[in-house]
């Protein structure tokens, strides 16, 4: 619930996209002549009218942020208004409805998006008519002609006419706009992190521009959404393995897929072509994957007492969002960032497999994971003759049997004590580098 401050006051659906922007209000106001001027500002000439009958003024209020090609906000009218846009726009425009409807008014027809279940897609040319119920608090996502003129070259190949992408009025329903609504929100999100917009690093601003245009190209319909020509044949393996190189040789986010795209001379499309024949991946996923080890090795390798944090981290790799970030680093790790952070570099730890056991599980500070190798079978057990401890920290088992199936297991500087429990190879070699094996 959010309050104004003549008293008036509205439920919101999704409370969670007005904190994220809380810090990007645009106005506040009773007076729909000044809601009307400030619509214009964000997405285009326009009047406001409220419903005939309808007396007093509105709850209106927005919240805001943009790049410059991509910008996302939070609108509301607290009245049944009708938007009436006459001429074209320089913006394509997303609005879902977070809580009430929205009613689109087109050829003597009207077609109803509710909250929950349908998207708005105003687009740029042509005339827009449409009624906003009192209770409708709508997530606004906005994008430039340009940039989508820009990105559809580079997605799609397609021959540079000097015009963006032709789009429809519609109502789509929900599961159809899924792509944008979450770039939506991730933008929200993610601008709602940093405060304000100027905060963000320019890396990160770069990839979430591209994503909410690649989530708008790929996930709208338009003119230009037809597969043909060379701009959907798959490019050469030496260009897969270039773009492999220029990711693998990066020291922190530069590239995102559709500037590897135009580096490399191919369209984006083809590049998505191109590695999923060589490496069965995406060229999207292929970075967030080499990132999310870079990031880790790093995690690993810094120090938090001298200011590393997994925000910073995270947000220099790429990874706008740190809930995601933290998720995925879980699923590939087997734990979260901040224990990898905390952990003293002694060598990776190995991503979780699935189907694998749990990994072993120690009582009192966390060592990590060990590393584990393939078995040298009829190998003696063997230690290189020095106790060394990492940090003065032993790991040791609580409760639980240790056995080894078909691997060489090896501790790097760590002590390893069983505290009364069983420790089995099964005609394997267990390795302990400068530690000590022990049981009592």
């Amino acid at each position: 619930m959010t309050v104004l401050s003549e008293g008036a006051h509205r439920a919101h659906a999704d409370d969670a996209v007005l904190r994220a922007l809380a810090a990007y209000k645009r106005y506040e106001t009773h007076d729909l002549a000044v809601a009307e001027g400030q619509v214009r500002q964000f997405m285009a000439p326009g009047r406001l009218r409220t419903r005939p009958g309808h007396r007093g003024g509105v709850d209106a209020r927005a919240f805001y942020a943009d790049t410059g090609s991509v910008g996302v906000g939070f609108m509301g009218y607290g009245a049944d208004v009708t938007v009436d846009r006459r001429g074209d726009s320089r913006y394509l425009g997303i609005a879902i409805p977070l809580s009430g409807h929205i009613r689109v008014l087109r050829g003597g027809e009207a077609v109803l998006a509710r909250a929950g279940e349908s998207i708005v897609v105003i687009a740029p040319d042509g005339p827009f008519l449409a009624e906003w119920s009192a209770d409708c608090d709508t997530l606004m996502l906005r994008v430039t002609t340009t940039a989508l003129a820009h990105a559809a070259r580079t997605l799609t190949g397609a021959r540079d006419t000097g015009r963006p992408p032709r789009f429809a009025h519609q109502v789509l329903p929900l599961d159809r706009g899924h792509a944008v609504r979450s770039a939506a929100r991730l933008l929200a999100e993610t601008f709602g992190r940093y405060g304000d917009v100027a905060a963000v690093p320019g890396g990160l601003l770069r990839l979430l521009s591209e994503h909410t245009l690649s989530a708008v190209l790929l996930g709208l319909d338009h003119d230009l959404a037809t597969p043909a020509g060379p701009a959907f044949r798959a490019a050469p393996g030496r260009a897969v393995r270039e773009a492999m190189r220029l990711v693998e040789d990066e020291t922190t986010a530069v590239f995102n897929v559709g500037e590897l795209a135009r580096h490399l001379g191919v369209t984006v499309r083809a590049l998505e072509l191109g590695f999923r024949r060589a490496l069965d991946e995406t060229p999207h996923h292929y970075l967030r994957r080499i990132r999310l080890e870079r990031a880790h090795r790093e995690l690993l390798a810094a120090d938090p007492v001298e200011g590393a944090t997994v925000a910073g981290i995270a947000s220099r790799w790429g990874f706008a969002h740190a809930g995601r970030f933290a998720a995925s680093h879980k699923a590939a790790y087997g734990v979260s960032p901040s224990v990898s952070l905390r952990t003293s570099p002694r060598g990776d730890i190995a991503p979780t497999v699935a189907g694998a056991p749990d990994p072993i599980r120690t009582t009192g500070h966390e060592a990590g994971p060990a590393r584990v190798l393939p078995a040298d079978a009829g190998r003696d057990t063997r230690t290189a003759g020095r106790d060394t401890r990492t940090a003065g920290r032993d790991t040791r088992t609580a409760g639980h049997d240790v056995r080894t199936a078909g691997h060489d297991v090896r501790t790097a500087g760590h002590d390893v004590r069983t505290a009364g429990h069983d420790v089995r190879t099964a005609g394997h070699d267990v390795r302990t580098e400068g530690a000590p094996w022990r049981t009592r």
